[in-house]
């Protein structure tokens, strides 16, 4: 481990307003190739409205003049877990899809379901409803309105936020707080984990709470934000109790059946903030250890969860770039910034040069092969995570406050990244930033528009 020297600054300066596409490049050719490509795949997912089925002909209606599909060719229809990594791309890339990230949100929330559920996708009348992606929502709509400033939305969708987190979250909790899973195979890959309490599925409900508690904050409901932050650090104790393996230096995956060491469930308990960074560094070193690929990092580290006839088999060896996606903000905003690129290089690059397209896939399948369905898609949005973490950690620019009121400039250069520059539409026009290592310090410029103030973000120990 080594202490990254304190940014050296080199000019901050007050830009008139604009409003064109993001970018990024560093002095790492194939990082620059990943960015692009990701950017690529999110905005292949705009495609116009109104929609009234899918690609396989089941109802899928939603009536907003731009839609964010799931897959280009298949899934042809909106998921709300899949715009928490698409929105966060197309915000960063493409401001003229703004709007088209705003509608779907109010889509979501304007078919709610009766008991607070939020429906995961318009498919079949909107009828399911997926454990994991409840917490998406909020994600979601945290991310739009930190990088929008659109508090506007946040107030009108305040009672759905309302009835999700006071109504359908606590029908699902037992006496400690943590969630009991009654839904079945109800995630993003269907996957059928063994037992009900499931550490995925609580980590993503505490990172609920917390990101509710913001967006209280943000609109003034400042008691909400105490009583929501509070159920969020109550959960701490009871999921570490429950999911913490010692021996493995790993959180499992239920603590019935077969033991499972699995991706999300380790990186969520990191987003969710359940634990202390020896615990944090071990569970991202376990990933790497046994999760790792050359291709990626697999989603668990045995075959406990195979099921050929319904969900697929090999899961020791399947990587999916959506869940990826959250190991690449688990393993930045743990100091693992070398791991982080890494990761990247291998996970995203491969699609990158392995694909019939130059975009990324759904998933890979065991052993580096293709997407594992009949009909594969190369083309998914949920897979685009690459260029918002290139473009928050390794370019290193982040708002701290709504519409980048204030922000934060923090290059995560890891060990082979010797510079970087980019551009960032902001609701105020274009922040454009550039660094290079000179005696190892990442000399900053700034450029911003007026309005927004830069807060230096201190060194950090990092590897």
């Amino acid at each position: 481990m080594r202490l990254l020297p304190l940014i050296a600054v080199a000019a901050l300066v007050c830009a008139p307003a604009a409003l064109a596409d993001g970018s990024f490049t560093s002095s790492d050719p194939l990082l620059n190739r990943i960015w692009v490509a990701s950017v690529t795949t999110a905005t292949d997912m705009l495609a116009p409205g109104p929609l009234t089925i899918d690609s396989r002909g089941y109802s899928c209606a939603i009536d907003e003049p731009i839609v964010i599909l799931d897959g280009k060719t298949r899934d042809r229809c909106p998921y709300i877990g899949d715009e928490a990594v698409t929105g966060m791309t197309l915000l960063l890339s493409t401001p003229s899809a703004k709007t088209a990230v705003r509608d779907e949100l109010d889509w979501f929330a304007a078919n709610q379901h009766s008991d607070g559920a939020v429906p995961a996708s318009p498919l079949l009348d909107g009828a399911r409803v997926l454990f994991d992606y409840e917490s998406y929502w909020v994600q979601c709509l945290y991310d739009y309105v930190l990088y929008t400033g659109d508090r506007t939305l946040a107030s009108d969708l305040w009672p759905n936020l309302v009835a999700l987190i006071d109504t359908w979250y606590p029908s699902k909790a037992r006496s400690d707080g943590l969630m009991v899973n009654d839904l079945g195979a109800s995630d993003y890959a269907s996957i059928h984990r063994q037992g009900s309490l499931i550490a995925y599925f609580n980590a993503g409900y505490a990172l609920a709470l917390k990101r509710a508690a913001q967006i209280a904050t943000w609109i003034g409901n400042t008691s909400n934000a105490r009583t929501w932050s509070a159920r969020a650090a109550a959960l701490a104790s009871p999921f570490n109790t429950m999911f913490w393996d010692p021996t493995a230096g790993a959180y499992v995956d239920s603590p019935t059946g077969q033991v499972v060491h699995p991706e999300d469930g380790n990186v969520f308990a990191i987003l969710a903030g359940f634990t202390s960074p020896s615990k944090a560094a071990s569970a991202l070193n376990y990933l790497s250890h046994v999760n790792s690929r050359p291709y990626g990092n697999t989603i668990a580290d045995n075959n406990t969860w195979d099921d050929p006839t319904v969900w697929g088999s090999n899961a020791k060896d399947r990587v999916f770039p959506f869940i990826g996606y959250f190991e690449l903000l688990a393993r930045f905003q743990t100091g693992l910034d070398a791991s982080a690129i890494d990761l990247i290089r291998r996970e995203w690059g491969f699609m990158l040069t392995n694909g019939p397209r130059l975009t990324m896939w759904e998933d890979i399948g065991p052993w580096g092969g293709g997407p594992l369905s009949a009909d594969p898609s190369w083309d998914h949005g949920w897979s685009s995570g690459a260029a918002p973490a290139l473009t928050s950690y390794v370019l290193g620019v982040r708002p701290t406050s709504p519409g980048f009121a204030t922000f934060i400039v923090d290059p995560h250069p890891g060990k082979t990244v010797t510079s970087a520059s980019g551009t960032v539409p902001t609701p105020n026009g274009d922040l454009t930033v550039r660094w290079k290592l000179v005696n190892g310090k990442p000399v900053v410029s700034v450029r911003a528009p007026a309005g927004e103030k830069w807060t230096n973000r201190p060194a950090q120990s990092r590897h």
